[in-house]
């Protein structure tokens, strides 16, 4: 057992607002660091499939990419868990400052670990994650090829150095200041909610790369990029998907940015990821 998970006390506290079908609990460690999971598409129980899916940095689950995506699978017979992370724009404004690539694994490992115990569990599973959260996908799959089936990155992070290369190439003067300052405060136009995002986040995962990853993962893989991204750029996913196996699929979103922002790129999204589905289905 880690050390994180070796100092985590789960405690399940039922969600008092309403959520629709979704079933909403918290998981809180010795820290008092909350993490909050939902449930939606328990009537899909029977089929055993079963979904978890990651938002990406300084994000939650409400993001249009998880939403997305939460659509498609429950569109396909899925159980769907989503969750915010401990450090993220989520229902708990947690220290976004703390936040890593090791602590959205971290949190990944604790869902699907707290998941098991549940009467909707099923391996193998599928995994989607974005932006960090799909770094973070890309190693789970990786460590644990036996227990995932199905895996799509959306505009994931590929490496910490190319992360940085793309960052001072496209947004030199930002990222720079950034570099310089050790972190920025950045807001969430979508809730108003702010956070200071450290430099750290970047500099700390610059021992990771998906490509050194790529031979260890077994899951059917759709990798997605935005052809507008200039975070992770659309180039470095397609790379990638050239270092797998016959088991991955790529598919770049037009006119998208990295957020994937307009109804029209949701909605290709949604399309690419439900063919995708579609296309597991029969082979």
């Amino acid at each position: 057992m880690n050390k994180f998970l070796s100092l985590l006390f789960i405690v399940f506290i039922s969600a008092c607002a309403n959520f629709g079908s979704s079933e909403g609990i918290y998981l809180i460690n010795s820290e008092d660091e909350r993490l909050y999971v939902e449930v939606d598409g328990k009537e899909n129980s029977k089929n055993n499939k079963l979904v978890f899916i990651q938002h990406g940095l300084a994000s939650n689950l409400q993001h249009q990419v998880v939403q997305t995506a939460k659509k498609a699978f429950i569109k396909n017979g899925y159980v769907v868990v989503t969750f915010d992370a401990r450090h993220s724009l989520g229902k708990d404004d947690n220290n976004v400052e703390k936040v890593s690539l090791a602590s959205f694994e971290e949190d990944l490992q604790t869902v699907t670990q707290w998941a098991e115990k549940q009467d909707f569990y099923h391996e193998p599973f599928a995994l989607v994650g974005h932006s960090l959260g799909g770094a973070s996908v890309l190693q789970f799959a990786a460590d644990n090829p036996q227990k995932v089936n199905i895996l799509v990155p959306v505009a994931p992070v590929i490496s910490g150095k190319l992360w940085e290369q793309s960052c001072m190439k496209n947004m030199t003067d930002f990222c720079k200041e950034w570099k310089s300052n050790g972190s920025y405060e950045y807001t969430d136009m979508q809730n108003g909610k702010t956070a200071v995002i450290p430099y750290s986040v970047v500099s700390s995962s610059m021992s990771y790369n998906a490509e050194l990853l790529a031979p260890k993962i077994k899951a059917a893989t759709l990798l997605v990029a935005a052809n507008n991204d200039i975070v992770i750029e659309a180039k470095h996913v397609k790379n990638l998907a050239n270092h797998t196996g016959n088991s991955t699929s790529f598919a770049e979103i037009a006119a998208s940015g990295h957020n994937f922002e307009t109804m029209q790129n949701q909605s290709d999204l949604y399309y690419v990821i439900n063919s995708f589905l579609h296309s597991c289905l029969f082979k």
